[in-house]
C-alpha cells in the first residue's frame, strides 16, 4: 500500500502507482462545449446557425417576444452546444497536481521565513535604535 509520504518523495516523471478500485490510466470523459450568440437579423441568425451547425453544435434559437416594428428591433439569441467524448490520462493529472502541491509548499515556506526575516530585522533595528538610551541610563 502506498502512503501519501511515498507519493510525495516519488519522481514525478515516473509512472503514479496503480490506485486500488477500478480507475485506469486512461479515462473517458464527455467534454461539452457551449457558445452563445445574438442575431439582429433573420439572415444574420440563419447564417450564424449554418455555420454553428456545420461544426457539429446543437442549436437552440430564441427568440424575442415582442412583435417587430417592420422588422427593427429583432433580436435572437442562439445557444449552440457539442459534446465529445475525450480520453483523459489520469497519470498525468496526478503528476500535474503533486507538481503544484510541491510549488504551493515552497512558496508557503518562503512566505513564513521572510514574514520571520522581517520580524527579527526590526528587533534587531529597535535594539539598535534604543542602545544609546541603555548606555545613557547605565552612565547615570
Amino acid at each position: 500500500m502506498w502512503t501519501k509520504k511515498d507519493l510525495e518523495t516519488q519522481n514525478p516523471s515516473e509512472s503514479p502507482p496503480p490506485k486500488l478500485g477500478s480507475q485506469t490510466r486512461f479515462v473517458t470523459e464527455e467534454r461539452i462545449d457551449v457558445v452563445r450568440k445574438v442575431a439582429t437579423s433573420r439572415e444574420e441568425r440563419d447564417r450564424l446557425k449554418a455555420e454553428l451547425e456545420s461544426q457539429g453544435y446543437t442549436v437552440m434559437v430564441r427568440e424575442t417576444t415582442a412583435p417587430p416594428a417592420e422588422g427593427e428591433y429583432y433580436t435572437a439569441t442562439l445557444l449552440a452546444e457539442k459534446r465529445e467524448m475525450v480520453k483523459v490520462d489520469t497519470w498525468a493529472l496526478e503528476r500535474e497536481k503533486r507538481a503544484l502541491g510541491k510549488r504551493d509548499q515552497k512558496i508557503d515556506r518562503l512566505a513564513k521565513w521572510g514574514f520571520w526575516g522581517a520580524v527579527a530585522l526590526a528587533l534587531l533595528m529597535l535594539l539598535y535604535f534604543i542602545s544609546p538610551l541603555v548606555r545613557a541610563c547605565r552612565a547615570l
